[in-house]
């Protein structure tokens, strides 16, 4: 296994940490690593790390070696050269892009090809190592196959005990009547096709991602990597990704992007979205203070003392009145406008703990921020995430941002921009004597409700709010998606018998029901 190396830093304990993870014996692999730095550069971080390594796992493996080499040396072709002076029976070069899936290199030799690459997906969007050369179909894999190709970005598995194996070659001096460009990939893939030696690319197995360092800037491919794994961490848990046993991964600095606080709720009871929230986190730099829910399904007499219902109110898509979960939610969020009035804090930010970030979500926040200050935009509320529930084409973008958005009859409450004056005013409006669900209040304190009946019960709908597009979070997982798991949707209409006055009392409902996706 030859892998090139350039500004890889941020990518080597994970990237090692894969390799340490390939199910293939690890006393048949020899790995070498080719740096690229420019003499006389002083030893960098990559540097530092890769050494390390090759010393905390050399025992390990059949070797394992570091060669510094210039940019304007041609490594690959140094790796192919290697790898055969050492008789290996395969060479696999590729480089610190490319992270495998465990059982990736026993496939690869399975299939029996002369020449093969996996397919590697990028993380967002329809990017890939065969972006350009094969269709959206191949990459998604609608169609799947070994199908044959004339051109390869790499990784590239070659089988050297094949005869026909000896004429590849990366450099161009060893090519007859070559006028193509000096690309050591171009000059691969036309002494295959001189040779007739067939290059194909495999999709038939899910072999792992593609961050392409060539492609984005280096402050940026370092972002990249976070929003990756963030999403990593939300899919499949805090174990979905490795990192080396020997190499550990750095984290950028926490921020609140100009916040006075960062609020996390969490249910007590539910600490496995704690800890992935908490690496999810960590890996995108946020400060954040956690913030224990009300848990609706065991409300304390003092919390259900506190809360009158509003009269007559039924859910508008099931004609229901309220889940215990959903006066929970409400209560959490009340008790954190409370405590953001109580602290006189100017500006705060509230996730709850089943979001997914999406790519580019600290920039912008960064981003949105900058544009607040810069416009001095007098603001109350502003959605980080939410469901889009009225008609296309009614909101607009506000002058001067490059995220703001007006915004009309929303839902959810995952993630979202509040001010002081914002939460003065959800307190103001004493929403827990006419409770309703969250949802349907907040579009009502912003005047964008279109049920006119429940806004009469709120006169002042003076909430300054906005949108952010694109969307900063989205649900974890939506209500048709595996493992979906709501504390909120998954709970009991509120059955109790409470005092209401002296004289008077009301029974709620006691059907059951539950709520799909809307």
């Amino acid at each position: 296994m030859s892998v090139g190396v350039s500004k890889h830093e941020h990518v080597l304990p994970y990237f090692l940490g894969l390799i340490e993870n390939l199910r293939y014996p690890k006393d048949r692999i020899r790995v070498s690593f080719y740096l690229t730095k420019n003499p006389p550069e002083p030893e960098d971080q990559a540097e530092v790390l890769i050494k390390k390594w090759v010393q905390e796992v050399t025992k390990h493996y059949l070797s394992v070696s570091l060669e510094l080499t210039s940019s304007d040396q041609n490594w690959k072709e140094t790796a192919l050269q290697w790898s055969r002076r050492k008789s290996c029976s395969h060479a696999f070069i590729t480089t610190a892009d490319h992270f495998l899936m465990e059982n990736s290199l026993r496939k690869l030799i399975a299939l029996d090809k002369v020449v093969v690459s996996p397919l590697l997906n990028a993380p967002f969007g329809n990017y890939s190592n065969v972006h350009g050369v094969l269709d959206d179909d191949y990459v998604y894999r609608v169609e799947m196959e070994s199908i044959r190709i004339y051109f390869l970005y790499g990784p590239y598995l070659i089988n050297l005990k094949h005869k026909d194996a000896s004429y590849l070659t990366f450099d161009s001096d060893n090519l007859r009547n070559y006028n193509g460009r000096q690309d050591p990939i171009y000059i691969f893939a036309f002494s295959a096709y001189s040779m007739q030696i067939p290059i194909f690319v495999d999709n038939k197995f899910f072999y792992g991602y593609f961050l392409d360092s060539t492609y984005y800037s280096h402050n940026y491919h370092k972002k990249l990597l976070s929003y990756f794994l963030s999403n990593l961490v939300s899919e499949f848990g805090t174990i979905s990704f490795p990192h080396s046993s020997y190499i550990e991964p750095s984290y950028p600095p926490p921020s609140r992007f100009g916040f006075d606080k960062i609020y996390l709720i969490n249910l007590k009871r539910r600490p496995e979205r704690l800890r992935r929230m908490e690496l999810v986190f960590k890996l995108l730099g946020i400060d954040y203070t956690l913030f224990e829910a009300v848990d609706g399904k065991h409300l304390a007499p003092e919390e259900l003392e506190e809360i009158e219902f509003m009269p007559g109110y039924q859910d508008p898509y099931y004609k229901r009145p309220m889940k215990k979960g959903e006066i929970g939610c409400f209560l959490s969020h009340y008790r954190i406008w409370e405590d953001v009035v109580k602290n006189s804090y100017s500006r705060v930010i509230v996730f709850e703990d089943d979001v997914r970030f999406m790519e580019n979500s600290t920039i912008e926040l960064n981003e949105m921020v900058e544009d607040l200050m810069k416009m001095r935009t007098e603001w109350d509320f502003i959605y980080l995430g939410r469901k889009k529930m009225s008609p296309h084409g009614d909101e607009f973008f506000e002058p001067g941002h490059r995220y703001l958005s007006t915004v009309g009859y929303s839902y959810w409450t995952l993630g979202y921009a509040l001010s002081l004056n914002g939460a003065s005013k959800l307190i103001h409006a004493d929403p827990l004597s006419r409770l309703l669900a969250i949802d349907e209040f907040l579009p009502i304190m912003y005047d964008k409700h279109p049920n006119k009946e429940w806004a009469s019960y709120f006169p002042s709908r003076n909430l300054l709010a906005y949108a952010v597009y694109p969307v900063v979070v989205v649900p974890e997982r939506y209500t048709h998606q595996p493992g979906y798991v709501s504390d909120t949707e998954d709970s009991f209409v509120f059955e109790e018998t409470f005092d209401r006055g002296e004289n008077e009392k009301e029974t709620i409902s006691s059907t059951l029901h539950y709520k799909d996706e809307f």
